[in-house]
């Protein structure tokens, strides 16, 4: 199974006078791959979907499944 990006339920965007920031928070049952964290920050939002596509996999955590 393959995570698939919802910008507007998983993305939050904050605009800052000198840069912007873009959040993504996983739904439950996902995860970054080199770390069990559910949210990641990012500088731009082309690097936040290279990220979604890679970096993202199933998680089994406790958290996932008693929420999933």
């Amino acid at each position: 199974m393959k995570y698939k990006l919802n910008i507007k339920r998983d993305v939050d965007h904050e605009q800052g006078t000198f840069s912007d920031d873009y959040i993504l928070t996983l739904p439950y049952g996902w995860r970054f791959e080199d770390d069990l964290v559910h949210v990641r920050g990012y500088d731009s939002m082309e690097e936040l979907q290279e990220s979604a596509k890679t970096d993202v996999i199933v998680c089994d955590c406790q958290e996932c499944v008693k929420n999933k």
